[in-house]
């Protein structure tokens, strides 16, 4: 019996059909089967599931796929978890699955999160004695709220580049579904930067909703 011959793919396009799933992964192996899961609407949920002949090919699939677009989307590709026996498979013949993307660290979340007046971002000499050494990680990220659904972190990144600074990293925050959740957070080289793009960016319109700007104070 095969095993591990499944890959789960979310964050697809809702015009994307199970033809152009398959179309796409039988570039990295032979393909079985494919599907594109839908609600009682027929309308698509942004997930699929991929069966390969094979667990390699379903392997080069998530090392070669996983992060690429597709339809204008940036497609997560991982192994399916209903696929139970692929974790014994990979342990039995040496194979090591792809790393996943490093994320920001973030500390523990405080009761209360998001209620209560916006903090302020202090100077480094209202800081006391250790104000140099928080400074160099703290003020530098954001929290953008109020994205359009479709956007990736390509499309945040040039929003926000026209606040001006030199933007590190940016990223739009995907549910367990691989649905976006509406934000996203864009880390800059300084607490100066950081800040401009709040002044220019929160209160104003994208798309018909309101985008709400603020220092990201649990990056």
């Amino acid at each position: 019996m095969h095993v591990g011959r499944r890959v789960y793919v979310s964050n697809l396009a809702w015009r994307t059909s199970w033809q152009d799933l398959k179309d796409t992964f039988r570039e990295v192996g032979n393909v079985v089967y494919s599907n594109v899961i839908k609600d009682e609407a027929g309308r698509s949920k942004g997930w699929g599931i991929v069966e390969f002949e094979t667990p390699e090919e379903a392997l080069e699939a998530i090392n070669k796929l996983n992060g690429t677009e597709l339809a204008g989307r940036t497609i997560l590709v991982r192994e399916d978890r209903e696929d139970r026996d692929v974790k014994q498979y990979n342990a039995e013949n040496g194979i090591t699955p792809p790393a996943r993307p490093p994320r920001e660290p973030r500390a523990p979340r405080a009761a209360g999160r998001g209620r209560g007046p916006r903090p302020r971002p202090r100077p480094a000499e209202a800081e006391g004695e250790q104000g140099e050494e928080v400074n160099q990680s703290c003020g530098l990220q954001i929290v953008v709220n109020g994205l359009p659904w479709a956007w990736t972190w390509k499309e945040l990144k040039d929003l926000m580049a026209g606040a001006g600074g030199n933007i590190v990293r940016a990223d739009v925050v995907y549910g367990r579904d691989g649905r976006s959740r509406g934000y996203g957070t864009v880390r800059y080289e300084t607490a100066e930067e950081a800040t401009a793009a709040i002044e220019h960016f929160n209160g104003s319109e994208l798309e018909g909703r309101t985008l709400s700007v603020r220092l990201d104070k649990y990056a």
